[in-house]
């Protein structure tokens, strides 16, 4: 579809800029009124309905603030059996005889909503401790599920190893990992060879591209070196422990986009698991391949990610085993996957409290005879431009004249700025006009993609999606209306702490071979596809008062969120679609109170009952 020629606008065509309907927003679409909706089942439900249900249910409250966030433990389950089915179709195919074994990270989310939606969903499925304290939760959830494996990892001290030997003796299933010799020997004084199930952390010698491919190879802070490992392999044989290890783990890395890496490394580890059932750790019976499954962000990634993953490490293991003749058992494959399980289930609902211009609008600009005389020739020579270079050299001439600092106050300023937004209007036109393959270029002053339109959402971006600020990581943000239109610009997105970077303004423009437009000229998409500035939204007149839906945050967001400018937590709600078709929400928390969040930062004595963002 080329915009330029044809102006109709179709559902198809908003699901395609905002990524729903597909992928991992396959549970968002838009309804034919343009309201955004969640799927569950065949059930439609649309964001306009949720709130203005909570509203009425919790609207008097005092922790009741316009934006909260809504858990939908459902997909949680609907991920882990996505994944299951995934392997076994892939072990299926490639007439794989090991087994799958799932393993869910607390570490992710540790919420009780989300490792209890985990449990629920498989009657086998695996958690893993990084700590004393992740360890601690994991006993009390399966108290009576014991035969559930648990995966110790982390630093291990004395106290942690005390906590695993009396969880061991209470009939847990745990399994201990190795990292250093030094926790080897501690390991070998407390435990018994027949009694212990242990776990050989390598260092992942493999570089792969993801958002933390920084965290693998032999720089990684997890695992054992190669020479460590054949001095655990020694000490393991001098005291009676080789029978022990029935496992090795190596982590690739975290989000990980370059998906054909990951035969590679069921390749690597199946040798380090020959090598090491050669080295006479005959039980060794499983690879731990950690986690490293991607979330589609920008819903452009294959439609069947989770199967490609499943299938490139199985067919790596199996090759590799037919390399080496074929005289090792194939091994069980564990999958310590979190994000790919989590990541779905939390959105941030946020209220948009007003929408800021940084130009004046088209209607109120009123350029002087003076200044007229002044623009109309660059106007004249836009017009005339034929290539994206004479439009950046227009431009930066136009700004090095009239683009720095001034001190003619503030009518020359303001005519000024009436100026730059005509202008920028003017090359926006002609850059359709040229329709171009690529609109990038090096050298501009200021780029004219950027939104004029500053949304002020009722969150802290700190709280909320804290990764997007410490990782630079990207979430989907969609209007929860007026999708069905041709949208009309683009927004940034900014919350209410008095931080520069509490800001989402990236979107992901996806790929179409000709370049989509919004109606006042703005990136809608790019060949290729490419992240850019500016939220689109179909009528800025409708923003405020709306809401904007901030998806895939179920995975990290509530472990690291920030209490910036004494902002806390958000309300949570959850979702639960019922056999019988019908759907409920639960109020499960406030919003975290001014009084508390004071409590936290030592100031015990200060008796607030105010809510703890703005009020409507």
């Amino acid at each position: 579809m080329n915009l330029l020629v044809e102006e109709t606008w179709s559902l198809d065509d908003s699901r395609w800029i905002y990524g729903v309907n597909r992928n991992d927003l396959h549970f968002l679409d838009i309804t034919e009124d343009g309201d955004l909706s969640l799927i569950l089942g065949d059930k439609f439900i649309t964001f306009k309905e949720i709130i203005q249900r909570i509203k009425q249910m919790n609207g008097n409250a005092p922790s009741y603030t316009s934006s909260f966030t809504l858990r939908v433990p459902q997909l949680i389950t609907y991920q882990i059996k996505k994944l299951r089915a995934a392997f076994d179709r892939a072990m299926s195919e490639l007439e794989y005889a090991g087994s799958f074994i799932g393993i869910y990270p607390v570490k992710v989310n540790q919420r009780k909503d989300c490792v209890t939606a985990v449990i629920r969903s498989d009657s086998d499925y695996g958690l893993e401790a990084g700590t004393k304290a992740e360890l601690l939760l994991i006993k009390h959830v399966i108290e009576s599920e014991k035969h559930r494996p648990i995966v110790c990892n982390g630093a291990k001290d004395v106290e942690y190893l005390k906590l695993i030997k009396q969880c061991v003796d209470e009939g847990y299933n745990i399994a201990i990992s190795v990292e250093s010799v030094h926790e080897l020997s501690l390991i070998v004084e407390r435990f018994k060879p027949d009694e212990t199930n242990l776990v050989l952390r390598i260092k992942p010698y493999l570089s792969v591209q993801g958002h933390w491919s920084h965290s693998t190879g032999r720089d990684s802070k997890f695992g054992l070196s190669i020479h460590d490992l054949y001095d655990v392999v020694e000490l393991l044989q001098k005291s009676g422990f080789s029978s022990s290890v029935k496992t090795i783990l190596a982590h690739a890395g975290s989000q990980i986009t370059e998906i054909e890496a990951f035969e590679r490394f069921g390749k690597l580890l199946t040798q380090f698991y020959a090598e090491l059932r050669d080295f006479g750790l005959t039980e060794l019976a499983s690879i731990d391949f950690g986690g490293g499954l991607a979330i589609d962000y920008t819903s452009s990634l294959t439609p069947d990610l989770m199967y490609q993953y499943a299938h490139l490490l199985v067919s790596g293991v199996k090759s590799q085993l037919s390399e080496i003749g074929r005289k090792h058992p194939p091994p069980n494959i564990m999958i310590e996957s979190g994000r790919g399980v989590t990541a779905l289930a939390s959105m941030v609902i946020v209220e948009a409290l007003e929408v800021r211009s940084i130009f004046p609008s088209p209607e109120k600009r009123s350029i002087s005879e003076v200044s007229e005389e002044d623009v109309k020739p660059t106007l004249e020579r836009i017009k005339e431009a034929s290539t994206l270079e004479n439009l950046r050299e227009i431009w930066n001439e136009f700004h090095e004249k009239y683009g720095g600092l001034n001190l003619k106050g503030m009518k020359f300023i303001f005519e000024q700025e009436m100026i730059t937004g005509t202008l920028e209007d003017a090359v926006r036109s002609k850059l359709v006009e040229l329709n171009l393959k690529s609109y990038e270029i090096d050298g501009l002053l200021r780029n004219f993609w950027r939104p004029e339109h500053i949304v002020i959402g009722n969150f802290s971006v700190f709280n909320s999606v804290a990764d997007h600020v410490l990782v630079q990581q990207h979430f989907p943000v969609l209007p929860i209306s007026d999708l069905h239109v041709k949208p009309q610009t683009t927004v940034r997105l900014v919350d209410i702490t008095c931080d520069s970077d509490g800001e989402i303004t990236q979107f992901y423009r996806p790929h179409t071979d000709s370049v989509w437009f919004t109606k006042d000229n703005r990136l809608l998409t790019t060949p290729g596809g490419m992240m850019g500035d500016g939220i689109p939204v179909g009528n800025l007149g409708n923003v405020r008062g709306s809401c904007f839906v901030l998806a895939l945050a179920g995975a990290y967001q509530d472990t690291i969120e920030m209490d910036h400018n004494l902002l806390g937590d958000l309300p949570d709600v959850e979702l639960n679609l019922h056999d019988d078709g019908e759907w409920a929400l639960s109020w499960v928390t406030g919003a975290e109170s001014i009084e508390d969040l004071l409590r936290d930062v030592g100031y015990a004595d200060i008796d607030i009952d105010e809510d703890p963002y703005m009020d409507d």
